[in-house]
């Protein structure tokens, strides 16, 4: 009973447990995560950038990296995923591939790449983005949800 209630607390395990769900279908495991990535984004830059509406999330992730919200090595690593997810959306009969990862070669650490850690790596694109972001997310999150 502790742990359940422990459970709905805590943000980022409610997010982690919900991702768990489709961690063995790369396609919704991609969809899902990045949804919590784009919301986020939307969130920053609201945040950040008050009044200012974008519609599309490529050009809220560069206006991030503008304002210096979020640095190049996260903008590379998002772009990446925004790329993927548009992949697995739009791809009829899609299949994550580890060549799928050989952008982030050099950025990131090869054995952390590959379809086999991918539920791992998209925990940790989410996890980075809240816990470098805490000040802005936990507020808007938190008090709404938890």
């Amino acid at each position: 009973q502790y742990m359940e209630h422990h459970l709905k607390s805590d943000y980022m395990l409610q997010v982690a447990k919900e991702i768990g769900v489709v961690k063995d279908n790369p396609r919704l495991l991609i969809i899902v995560s990045h949804s919590f990535v784009e919301m986020m984004i939307k969130t920053l830059l609201e945040h950040h950038v008050p009044g200012l509406f974008l519609k599309n999330h490529n050009q809220r992730l560069e206006k991030l990296k503008k304002e210096a919200v979020i640095d190049e090595f996260q903008f590379e690593l998002y772009d990446w995923f925004r790329e993927l997810r548009n992949d697995a959306v739009h791809t009829p009969l899609f299949n994550l591939k580890d060549s799928d990862f050989e952008r982030l070669s050099g950025l990131v650490k090869k054995e952390q790449l590959g379809v086999d850690c991918f539920h791992s790596f998209s925990l940790k694109l989410i996890t980075e983005l809240w816990n470098k972001n805490l000040d802005a997310l936990g507020s808007e999150y938190l008090s709404k949800y938890c």
